[in-house]
């Protein structure tokens, strides 16, 4: 069947999460949210693969790796290559969300660094095309074995960008999906199969399909896409979440932090009354912090750096630099499940305790600046509610985490100890009714973004909240901090002006000069009035 150009079952909506460290797929019925049941909702299986062995089908690790040997992998066979590759300084094509979220739309089609790519061959644009082709070889693959029909209209999730890069970047993800469609015509099974492509089948492939002008068209083959009453394929992360999971029992106003692998993404919904099937998104509460879990990954290799003396420059210490690069991520996850974590070195063992790590200056400014943005989000939310009370009586302001990093400390913190001084309860998520397998559960809180991406009735934007004039003339000053950070450090030593502003109207005071962190960051937190 030719998947670009298939006739799309319209009677179900399918969402792509291409996230930073995981993507996810899901399939749900074309009916009011209020209304659906687990049967109803169906997340794909992509992460599965014959033949090999992984934690969760429901993921697919967001990794590229062009070998040495002439194949070009996915998903967790690149993490597997990775791992090995690391002792001859070869890196996989990693978060490519990333390159959307921060790059200049032209640097899409540069070529990469040898590490990622020694043939020279490939550019980002490239790999995220045959990445975008193997999920959807997947996806199919995967509806077929769930018994739900593919291919179906399709909406993309993404982070909450400024208006300029949303509209660069919606036209990026749009014509990559159609040339991932139209790759995945040509090589088919290929790109599921254990070993990877070859080199010269991709090359082949892109070739071909890089060269039809018809996919560099956001419009064009407007059946592969669901599109929105203003023309768009895409659907923000947090607004995502808040249709999949936030149910019509009740009048309140719900706070969605999505802390992902890459970005960390927030909003703020009201529902309507019960039985109305109303839920309105807070204008101007979409926010973005380009900092999430994968930032604590690096910050713990620093640390583990410093703590064990190693200079990460120094080639004797090559060996063991590169088997902490390579497993960061999982000794991320050990320490904060078990609470300590020991490695071993060269010659000795290095045990870090969760508390002491906690406690060092670099996650102590990560964790305020997520505070930051969370305040932000919150303040909007707290005004709402305010100004839509029922009868005399307090509209409840509620908060939902979801993402791969919801249970990091400094997230749970926005529920035990919230940055404004209100009771916010945990909303925990509601749609679909009906019985649903442990997997999924366990899972629930990073699918919800696929899932809701999904939802035939997204959340509509409601009518301007106004909180105070003040209010909107420091958010610009808020966003005029936020843009001119640079760096971890640099953002938390301007997070103090930002609360300063968003408090009152005065000007705050210049940031303090510091001397550049350890660990620089590609990442700015940016705050959006509207969509």
């Amino acid at each position: 069947m030719n998947l670009i150009e298939a006739r799309r079952n319209r009677k179900w909506i399918g969402c792509i999460d291409f996230g930073t460290a995981m993507s996810k797929a899901a399939v749900v019925r074309r009916k009011p949210r209020t209304e659906l049941i687990s049967a109803d909702v169906v997340p794909l299986a992509i992460g599965d693969r014959d033949g090999m062995a992984v934690r969760s089908g429901l993921l697919l690790p967001s990794v590229v790796y062009v070998s040495d040997q002439g194949t070009i992998l996915f998903g967790k066979e690149a993490e597997d290559a990775a791992i090995r590759g690391e002792r001859r300084n070869r890196q996989a094509f990693v978060s490519p969300k990333e390159y959307l979220s921060t790059r200049d739309p032209g640097a899409l089609d540069e070529g990469l660094e040898r590490e990622i790519d020694p043939t020279g061959d490939f550019t980002a644009r490239k790999l995220l095309a045959l990445f975008l082709a193997h999920l959807l070889v997947q996806a199919g693959r995967a509806a077929a074995i769930a018994n739900v029909p593919w291919p179906v209209p399709l909406r993309i999730a993404r982070p909450a960008w400024d208006e300029e890069r949303a509209a660069a970047g919606e036209q990026a993800l749009r014509s990559l999906v159609l040339q991932a469609f139209a790759i995945a015509d040509r090589l088919g099974g290929q790109l599921s199969a254990i070993g990877g492509i070859t080199h010269d089948a991709a090359r082949s492939a892109l070739a071909a399909v890089m060269s039809d002008r018809r996919f560099l068209d956001p419009a064009a083959l407007p059946d592969v896409f669901e599109l929105s009453a203003s023309g768009s394929a895409s659907v923000l992360e947090a607004t995502a979440v808040a249709a999949g999971a936030i149910g019509d029992t009740r009048r309140r106003v719900v706070v969605v932090a999505d802390i992902g692998g890459g970005t960390s993404d927030f909003g703020a919904f009201m529902t309507g009354l019960p039985g109305r099937g109303v839920l309105g998104e807070v204008d101007g509460s979409s926010g973005i912090l380009r900092l999430a879990g994968d930032r604590l990954d690096v910050l713990l290799k620093f640390y583990i750096f410093k703590q064990a003396r190693i200079d990460p420059f120094d080639s004797g210490s090559k060996g063991v630099v590169a088997h902490i690069r390579a497993n960061q991520r999982a000794f991320k996850e050990a320490l904060f499940t078990t609470g300590q974590l020991t490695i071993e070195l060269v010659d000795n063992f290095l045990t870090v305790r969760k508390e002491d790590f906690l406690a060092s200056p670099d996650i102590q400014e990560f964790a305020k600046l997520l505070r930051s943005a969370f305040h932000d989000t919150l303040e909007r939310a707290v005004a709402c509610a305010r100004e839509n009370a029922l009868q005399g009586r307090r509209t409840p302001v509620e908060a939902l985490l979801t993402g791969g990093g919801r249970s990091l400390p400094m997230v749970t913190d926005f529920i035990t100890d919230p940055p404004l001084p209100i009771r916010l309860d945990e909303a925990l998520p509601e749609i679909p009714e009906g019985p649903l397998d442990q997997n999924f559960l366990d899972l629930r809180p990073q699918l919800a973004v696929a899932i809701g991406g999904a939802v035939m009735d997204l959340p509509h934007q409601t009518a301007r909240v106004r909180i105070r004039d003040v209010a909107d003339a420091t958010a610009q000053k808020v966003h005029k901090i936020a843009n001119a950070v640079t760096t971890v450090r640099d953002a938390v030593d301007a997070a103090p002006a930002v609360h300063d502003v968003a408090r009152t109207a005065n000007p705050p005071p210049a940031a303090n000069e510091s001397e550049p962190a350890r660990v620089p960051s590609s990442g700015r937190w940016r705050r959006f009035r509207g969509r």
